[in-house]
C-alpha cells in the first residue's frame, strides 16, 4: 500500500508540474515545412534542464523551423518569429525587427541538416501559420536562418563543454562545467529535502551556488520527481571520477 501511494504521489507531482510549466510559443508548421531543421550528433556531456525538468544524457540538439529542441523537446520559443521570415518576401508588409538571440554566436562544428519531419510540439499560444509552401529563400531570410543556427550551435558547444543549460522563463541560464561538481554535490539532496522553491533556493545560496535563481530552483522543485535521475547522475560522475583518479596513479586499482 505504501510503494502504490509514494507511486500516485510521483505521478501526481509530474502531472502538476507539466500544468504549471509555462508553454514555448509553437512552432508554425509552415516554418517546419519552409526551413527544415539541423540536428547535431549525440553528446553525452554536460547538463539540461527544461522548466526545471531534467533530461539526462545523451543529448541531441536540433533546429526545427525557428525553435530549439534537445531530444524532441521544444526548449526555446521562436528565436526569430516565423513572420518576420514572411516580411521578407516579395510585396508582404514590413514587419518589426527581429529580436537578437540571446546565445552568442560560434563557428558551427556540426551541423548535420535534416530534411525529414520535427517530432510532435508542446501545447503552447497558437502563431501565424501560412506560407510555407509558397516560401522564397533570399539574402535576409537566409541570415535570419543563420542566427537560429547559431544558436543550435552553441547550445551544442556549451554541451560538449560540460555546462549546465537551462531553459525555461528566465531564458537561457548556462552553468559553466566547473561549477557543475559542486551543484551536482548538493542539487540532488537539496531538491528532495527542501519544503519550497524559496528554501530550495536559500540551501543554494549557502553552499554558494548563487547562479540557481529563484525561478529556476521554483522550477526545479515542481519537478522534484526527478530526484532519482539527478542521484543517478551524480554516481555516475563519482564513478567517472574515481576511474579517472585510477588511470592518473598509473592504473593502480582497476580489476583486471
Amino acid at each position: 500500500m505504501k510503494k502504490t501511494y509514494m507511486l500516485l504521489a510521483a505521478l501526481a507531482a509530474v502531472l502538476l508540474a507539466d500544468a504549471a510549466a509555462p508553454a514555448f510559443e509553437k512552432v508554425p508548421d509552415a516554418a517546419r515545412t519552409a526551413l527544415k531543421g539541423a540536428r547535431g550528433k549525440p553528446v553525452r556531456k554536460g547538463f539540461v534542464f527544461v522548466n526545471g525538468h531534467y533530461l539526462p544524457p545523451p543529448y541531441v540538439v536540433a533546429r526545427y523551423g525557428t525553435a530549439i529542441f534537445v531530444n524532441n523537446v521544444q526548449v526555446t520559443g521562436q528565436i526569430v518569429p516565423w513572420q518576420t521570415f514572411l516580411s521578407t518576401q516579395a510585396g508582404s508588409a514590413p514587419a518589426a525587427p527581429a529580436p537578437a538571440a540571446p546565445a552568442k554566436k560560434t563557428t558551427a562544428i556540426d551541423d548535420l541538416f535534416d530534411d525529414g519531419a520535427a517530432p510532435a510540439q508542446q501545447a503552447a499560444p497558437a502563431a501565424a501559420d501560412a506560407g510555407g509552401d509558397a516560401f522564397v529563400p533570399n539574402a535576409r531570410s537566409e541570415q535570419m536562418l543563420k542566427r537560429i543556427n547559431d544558436y543550435r550551435t552553441d547550445v551544442n558547444k556549451r554541451l560538449l563543454n560540460g555546462d549546465a543549460c537551462f531553459f525555461g522563463r528566465y531564458g537561457f541560464v548556462v552553468v559553466q562545467q566547473r561549477l557543475c561538481r559542486n551543484m551536482m554535490e548538493a542539487l540532488p539532496d537539496a531538491v528532495r529535502d527542501s519544503a519550497d522553491g524559496a528554501d530550495l533556493y536559500n540551501r543554494m545560496r549557502g553552499r554558494g551556488l548563487v547562479f540557481l535563481n529563484a525561478n529556476i530552483c521554483s522550477d526545479l522543485i515542481e519537478n522534484r520527481a526527478d530526484y532519482s535521475a539527478l542521484v543517478e547522475r551524480r554516481r555516475k560522475m563519482q564513478e567517472d571520477e574515481e576511474v579517472r583518479k585510477m588511470l592518473s596513479n598509473g592504473g593502480q586499482g582497476i580489476m583486471p
